[in-house]
């Protein structure tokens, strides 16, 4: 859910990407009672996109409906126009919403997706809704503006296919497990265009921060979170992984000022998306947390209604937070305002500098079993944290950090999602004590394996990042080589 720096030109003559789609399990079939309204809905939708032809005009990064769209704008358009909320008018996000569906099972409602240039970093940048007869109607270009057009037309569409997704049914019928989830999900929806976002918490006004939205729509079903702050909710119930959300789970963000530290919080909606409580400008809304500073700043996630027993999944060992350098704070006030979805852009990242990540990433396999984990920086003794492990390799390879903090190192280079991380990046960490707070750093090492100090019983070790504790605790990465 990474930071895109790109939602797609949608221009059929520009260019698109290299990054793969991650093909997941192909798309289920709606139960036999539920398919004729899919296709119902399905065409309501396409009917609302017939409708805009010789109407709405293509603009990029605009999005002023019903007269003004970029191809991804003019999607989001006519399935909100028809109750479906795709909450994302990003190209590359909405090519991870739903089902990856074949290209010979295409069904009316499908969203098409396509990429010209394998050359640069966008996942797709161009799409269309599938209206049957290996057609699609998408918003094209400057010069067409809507179109509809053959799959098999131009050597432009059959060339450039990449992927489609199936959206109807999952976002048309209700998948959570927990009747209670849903029953929060559904207060939480309501309040979109009602609640307006503030401080203090007021439910005579519906005024609410983050945290205050998610208290009052827990309080409306009978459950009392105890606290209105994201920090303190963030202690309840118990952890769940991100792909195990469900229905009504708590999500929890960072933000752009906060060292990975939780000061947000949003009610899981399903389909990767959660209702929160966002700012002053947007109010209470929908934001899926494939979007990029949503996945950037995702912390945790906590399952307060129908807790199971425990999980009993082996844990890896616990890291020890470096020792602050000055006393530890006390919790912030929740400052959970976030920023306004971006429009579409589609500039482009100087590519990354291969060989120096390679370098940073071998040097730091080499430590294994050469350095030893140590509370303060020593390299006579090769004793390090995890923070001084990352300065201490980047230092061997010309790179200043500028500091030996996880905390200090997060604020380094530029962003970088989950799912585009190469080899050299820095990967943050917080642990089960930390509150979110970034107290960990890793070197990226490339198969989704990282390279960190770990704790004075294990040392310098490699780690998958599909292990529990390091999804549990993942906070951000950053790219110090350009």
């Amino acid at each position: 859910m990474k930071k895109l720096m790109t939602t797609a030109v949608c221009t059929v003559a520009l260019t698109f990407s290299s990054v793969s789609i991650p093909l997941v399990q192909q798309a289920n079939a709606a139960t036999a009672p539920q398919q004729a309204e899919v296709e119902q809905k399905a065409d309501n939708i396409i009917s609302t996109a017939k409708s805009l032809i010789g109407k709405a005009t293509y603009e990029r990064y605009v999005y002023n409906p019903p007269h003004q769209f970029g191809c991804s704008g003019f999607i989001y358009y006519a399935f909100k126009q028809n109750g479906i909320d795709l909450a994302t008018r990003d190209t590359n996000v909405q090519a991870q919403l739903g089902e990856y569906v074949p290209k010979d099972q295409l069904q009316k409602g499908d969203i098409v997706f396509f990429d010209s240039n394998p050359n640069d970093n966008d996942p797709v940048t161009h799409n269309g809704i599938y209206i049957g007869d290996n057609k699609i109607i998408h918003m094209a270009d400057e010069k067409n503006d809507i179109l509809i057009s053959d799959l098999d037309g131009k050597e432009y569409y059959q060339k450039n296919y990449k992927t489609a997704r199936r959206v109807l049914p999952s976002f048309m019928f209700d998948q959570a497990a927990s009747s209670t989830g849903e029953k929060v999900v559904e207060i939480a929806e309501g309040l979109i265009g009602k609640a307006s976002y503030g401080t203090p918490y007021n439910e005579e006004t519906l005024t609410f921060n983050g945290a205050g939205m998610t208290y009052y729509s827990f309080k409306q079903v009978g459950i009392d979170l105890k606290s209105k702050t994201a920090s303190e909710q963030s202690k309840l119930g118990e952890p769940v992984k991100r792909q195990d959300l469900q229905k009504g789970d708590l999500v929890f963000l960072s933000n752009n000022s906060s060292n990975g530290k939780i000061v947000h919080v949003g009610v899981y909606a399903g389909n990767d998306q959660i209702v929160h409580a966002a700012g002053s400008q947007s109010g209470i809304k929908k934001s899926v947390i494939l979007n990029g500073y949503y996945d950037e700043h995702y912390v945790t996630a906590r399952r307060v209604i129908d807790v199971k027993a425990a999980d009993t999944e082996d844990q890896p060992e616990t890291t020890e937070p470096e020792a602050p350098s000055v006393p530890q704070e006390k919790p912030e006030t929740e400052t959970d305002v976030q920023p306004e979805e971006k429009p579409e852009n589609t500039e482009d990242k100087p590519a990354p500098a291969q060989d120096k990540g390679t370098e940073v990433s071998s040097l730091a396999e080499d430590l294994m079993g050469k350095a030893q984990y140590g509370y303060s920086y020593d390299e006579s003794t090769m004793s390090f944290n995890s923070a001084g492990l990352a300065y201490y390799v980047f230092k061997q390879n010309g790179i200043d950090l500028q500091d030996k903090t996880a905390a200090g190192q997060a604020t380094k280079g530029q962003s970088v999602s989950k799912s585009q991380l190469e080899k050299g990046d820095l990967v943050f960490f917080s642990n089960s004590s930390s509150n979110g707070k970034i107290v960990n750093t890793a070197i990226y090492v490339g198969n989704n394996e990282v390279i960190m100090s770990a704790g004075k019983s294990v040392g310098v070790v490699k780690r998958n990042l599909d292990r529990s504790w390091y999804q549990e605790n993942y906070v951000t990465a950053r790219r110090i080589i350009q």
